[in-house]
């Protein structure tokens, strides 16, 4: 027999099981679609707009069966951010516009950086500011819903990942406008003597592994349903519109860098930018053109003048009895590293769908210059994943001429279909053990399209060994939260590529570092601790701890909390750099106004409590967890998995009669994606919309009187008319 499933949503084709089954599934799910969107046709009163008069894509809603149909809200985005010295502080203002005759709720999932702090929300209406307040997720909720259902102005911001945010805002009348601004603030990364400012501006659609599982009260209006391996799929899957139907929510861009140097560099690699210098030395940074659609990370990158980057810097910042302190030391650089190492190199490439297009070209390259720079001495593996785990060799072989003209050929007939079963793939790659004196390093090319990342790095956390692990972010908006976290856990490191013309420039630099000792073994030193009793260890956090491994370009970045007191006089950085000692010393600088290191640390802080949570934990240890970071969250203002930030309007607006109607906002497909190669026409009922599904049983008993050839002629007409308004296609659901 066959059994259902095990992916929903994007890239979830499947390459074996009962082709004619799928396309009967494919069939009925289509004529669904047709009928709901008919019948909603038919059922439209003449007062709101028809499916067929539509003609740009509009997503529709309506609140219950008979009511109208109407427009949802549009969506502008401005991003305003200050940079001051490593620190960013930003804001978004999304602006929610009602277009239509009834009072609506808009629903829109959105990315930060996935090390921001998210701790500001404001809403405006007309003459109205509501300042937001810091709750325990589920008082947020509440409150929210209280003001909600009352008719009052309200918006929540809840955390869905670290990088993926839900917003909600109800009550928007008829033909009026709420602007809801959310302020976050984060730590820029310093890389082979660059600043990278980087700002995720859509959520990629994601890979959902598991089978469906009931709605539960917290269910969000994703396209994907939950699932036993991603139980929040629901929350993190906003609905796509197809690009053919035209870009949507407008956003702009504005930067004010305060570099605290001279620049030798400033380039957006990504957009067209004009720059303003400041009189006080400052840069204003605006896009060019005016807005852009939102479906691409915007990156600024700025390079201090030769001489002007210190080694070390000490950052501190004092609150009340406590002192926060950011500590940077940047490690020798590439060219003063010493021999280089023989390596296993085990490349590992996603060809799922949602890298077809640009994505696998920029794939291509770079993999095929990490085999340029492999030498007899070293050895290497290829493994690509989509749907299926496949890999040149069943183990590592010599780099010699030929067997480099054998990866060659093999990454050159890489092609982007099918969906994105990391899991196996990360499995197989960790597998073994590099012989004796050889550095196992593996290379890890991918969008990050899933959404399953939590037992992703389980994996990795269990199956590393000796091996390391770093990760290349494909395309225009990569899952930045699993490239980073993932690098983290394999003790590697992480780079984006994000155009065809960064390939030889990001990945020389990611081999500079693969081919380089790697600071090991790293712990700080505070003069007079513990031996003198200056402070007792207690009142000291640093973070990360354990301090990981860094590469060469990349600076040792430590955030410390003291307790009580100043930060000591004398600080020393030491480790080892491959067999030799090697260590740093610092001395504290003036406090950053505003530096917000407070902030940044129990950022830090939280995240580290996170990484404790695992699911095989007893539920005692889970509880602990869960109340020491809701305990940080709320005393730091932070938005968390447990926390939420909440703006309520005492005064209800909306009245008593009216109905309220609740739209889940679009958002535009990732530049470079391939929508059908994304979604695709094989739709199973694990990722169909429930309404649509409603006619299924029907459906399927007509079905029995028909022959295939008459549904693969249905299919096909369906195929070259989809209806308008219809959920964006998650794949098929597999059959094995």
């Amino acid at each position: 027999m066959a059994t259902a499933e095990v992916g929903t949503g994007p890239d979830a084709h499947r390459e074996r099981g009962y082709p004619g089954l799928a396309l009967w599934i494919t069939a009925l799910l289509t004529l669904a679609i047709l009928a709901a969107a008919a019948t909603a046709a038919g059922a439209a009163p003449a007062a709101g707009p028809r499916f067929g008069d539509v003609t740009e894509g509009t997503l529709l809603w309506r609140a219950a069966r008979g009511e109208p149909l109407a427009s949802a809200p549009l969506l502008t985005t401005d991003v305003e951010v200050r940079v001051t010295g490593p620190v960013a502080r930003a804001r978004i203002r999304q602006e929610f516009r009602n277009p239509s005759a009834s009072w609506v709720e808009g629903v829109y999932v959105f990315p930060v950086p996935e090390d921001a702090a998210v701790d500001r929300l404001l809403v405006r209406a007309g003459d109205r500011t509501i300042e937001g307040v810091i709750k325990e997720r589920a008082a947020a909720k509440a409150a929210y819903e209280s003001a909600r259902q009352a008719g009052a102005r309200a918006s929540l911001v809840e955390q869905e990942r670290p990088n993926v945010f839900t917003a909600s805002v109800a009550n928007v009348a008829p033909g009026a406008a709420i602007a809801v601004e959310i302020e976050y603030q984060q730590v820029l990364r310093l890389d082979e003597g660059r600043y990278r400012l980087r700002i995720p501006t859509v959520v990629g659609p994601r890979y959902v592994p598991g089978a469906p599982v009931a709605a539960g009260a917290d269910a969000g209006t994703g396209w994907s349903p939950d699932t036993d391996r991603v139980p929040d799929a629901s929350r993190i899957t906003p609905p796509v519109r197809r690009p053919s139907a035209g870009r949507i929510n407008p956003l702009t861009v504005r930067v004010e860098l305060a570099a605290g140097a001279p620049l030798a560099r400033l380039d957006a690699p990504y957009h067209a930018v004009r720059v303003e210098p400041g009189a006080d030395g400052r840069q204003r940074v605006a896009l060019a053109g005016g807005p852009v659609p939102a479906d691409r990370d915007f990156e600024l990158v700025w390079e201090p003048a030769p001489g002007e980057a210190p080694a070390a810097a000490v950052f501190t910042e004092r609150r009340g009895e406590e002192t926060f302190a950011l500590l940077l030391v940047l490690p020798p650089s590439a060219a003063a590293a010493g021999a280089r190492s023989p390596r296993e190199v085990i490349l590992v490439i996603d060809t799922s769908g949602s890298m077809h297009g640009a994505s696998i070209g920029q794939a291509r390259a770079a993999s095929a210059l990490a085999l340029s720079r492999l030498t007899p001495a070293d050895s290497v593996n290829v493994i690509e994943f989509n749907s299926h785990t496949r890999a040149l060799w069943p183990a590592a072989r010599p780099a010699t001429a030929d067997n480099l003209a054998a990866a060659d050929r093999f990454v050159s007939g890489l092609r982007a279909q099918g969906g994105t079963e990391m899991l196996p793939a990360l499995t197989r790659a960790l597998e073994g053990a590099a012989p004796e004196g050889r550095l196992r390093q593996v290379i890890f090319l991918t969008d990050g399209a899933v959404g399953n990342e939590a037992a992703l790095f389980a994996a990795i956390r269990e199956r590393l060994g000796a091996s390391r692990l770093f990760t290349v972010g494909i395309g225009s908006a990569p899952n930045s939260y699993f490239m980073r976290q993932a690098a983290a856990e394999g003790r590697g490191t992480f780079t984006y590529v994000g155009s065809p013309t960064e390939v030889g420039a990001k990945m020389s630099a990611l081999f500079r570092k693969l081919e380089q000792p790697a600071l090991t073994d790293l712990r700080l030193e505070l003069s007079g601790e513990p031996a003198a009793g200056a402070r007792p260890a207690a009142l000291i956090d640093a973070r990360p701890d354990p301090i990981p491994d860094v590469y060469a370009g990349e600076p040792v970045v430590i955030a410390i909390a003291l307790r009580a007191g100043e930060l000591p006089a004398r600080a020393v950085l030491r480790g080892r750099r491959g067999s030799a000692e090697w260590q740093q010393e610092l001395a504290p600088g003036p406090a950053l106004e505003h530096a917000g290191l407070a902030t940044h640390w129990a950022r830090q802080k939280i995240g580290a409590l996170l990484e404790q949570r695992r699911a095989s934990a007893p539920e005692d240890e889970r509880a602990a967890v869960r109340d020491a970071v809701l305990a940080l969250a709320l005393r730091h203002g932070l938005v968390s998995p447990y926390t939420s930030l909440v703006a309520v309007d005492v005064t209800p607006v909306r009245p008593a009669d009216a109905a309220l109607h609740t739209a889940a906002m679009e958002t535009n497909l990732p530049e470079g994606w391939d929508y059908d190669a994304v979604f695709g026409m094989g739709q199973g009922a694990t990722a169909a919309p429930a309404h649509l599904v409603a006619g299924l049983a029907a459906l399927l008993l007509a079905a029995a009187t028909l022959g295939l050839a008459r549904w693969r002629a249905i299919a096909a007409v369906a195929r070259a008319a989809p209806a308008p308004g219809a959920s964006p296609r998650g794949a098929g659901a597999a059959r094995r």
